[in-house]
């Protein structure tokens, strides 16, 4: 193979994942916070191995191309007809409908500084509940918020 022919050539997180079953990333942006801090912390991102379920973290893409880590709030459906509804941690706005054909892989844990954070671990566990709990009242506290804003700003 000569540079030009590997020059064309995309390997994608699918094609990572498939080789070496993971993938190692520093997550941008800052819909995961608290839990995922943008370029400080990393992910370990595996290959489906099992059924995903509520509180799941997963690495999927968008029909725009764009590749994103959130989290599981329901799943719809049953085998070919699965799809699921994901939101960020740091968001309130559900994204319906991601396909299992849109996903690429599930985070099995992640690096909060040196510190290895299993998604089997207790705290972590208690932090998704929390999590999924809280999304309908962080949705009523943004709608306060926004219409306090909206009030007093016009004065």
């Amino acid at each position: 193979m000569n540079n030009h022919d590997f020059k064309d050539h995309k390997i994608t997180y699918r094609d990572i994942i498939d080789k070496q079953g993971y993938y190692i990333a520093t997550p941008i942006g800052t819909s995961m916070l608290p839990l995922l801090r943008e370029r400080i912390d990393t992910v370990k991102i595996v290959k489906l191995n099992r059924p995903l379920k509520r509180g799941d973290v997963i690495l999927y893409e968008r029909p725009n191309n764009a590749f994103l880590l959130h989290r599981i709030v329901r799943v719809k459906g049953k085998n070919e007809s699965t799809k699921y509804i994901l939101c960020g941690d740091n968001q309130v706005d559900l994204e319906k409908y991601v396909y299992p054909n849109q996903i690429i892989g599930v985070m099995e844990g992640y690096y909060h500084g040196e510190e290895y954070i299993s998604t089997s671990d207790r705290s972590y566990i208690r932090y998704v509940r929390r999590r999924l709990n809280s999304i309908w009242r962080r949705k009523i506290k943004r709608f306060i918020a926004k219409a306090y804003h909206k009030i007093f700003k016009r004065q």
